[in-house]
């Protein structure tokens, strides 16, 4: 899968990492802007967890049906990293505009922007 958009919700294939990284084949959401997903081959993207007991000022919980998932899930924003295409198998669907304000929100928290 080469061509995914800004708040795409892709399953990406994540192992092999290193200590507490977010593993496994999971659902991420593309966060790189529109012409970084067009021409590089890398994308940048936050893990989702369907863990959602404990939410923190830098998670965002994106709930049941939206952009495809399943299940309720929590945008992991301290985990944001950038992916190869390759990881990526499949999109699930896209976030509407203001689910992905609130991955926003939570982000910029993580990041300490204004």
């Amino acid at each position: 899968m080469t061509v995914v958009r800004r708040g795409d919700v892709v399953l990406a294939r994540l192992d092999p990492t290193l200590g507490v990284e977010i593993k496994k084949t999971r659902p991420v959401i593309v966060l790189s802007n529109n012409s970084i997903n067009q021409f590089a081959e890398l994308a940048v993207v936050i893990p989702l967890t369907s863990s959602t007991v404990r939410v923190s000022p830098s998670h965002a919980v994106i709930p049941k049906g939206a952009a495809g998932l399943a299940v309720p899930s929590k945008a992991v924003t301290e985990q944001i990293r950038a992916v190869d295409k390759r990881r990526l198998v499949k999109r699930l669907g896209r976030l509407t505009p203001d689910e992905l304000a609130h991955v926003e929100r939570a982000l910029k928290n993580t990041l300490a922007l204004s």
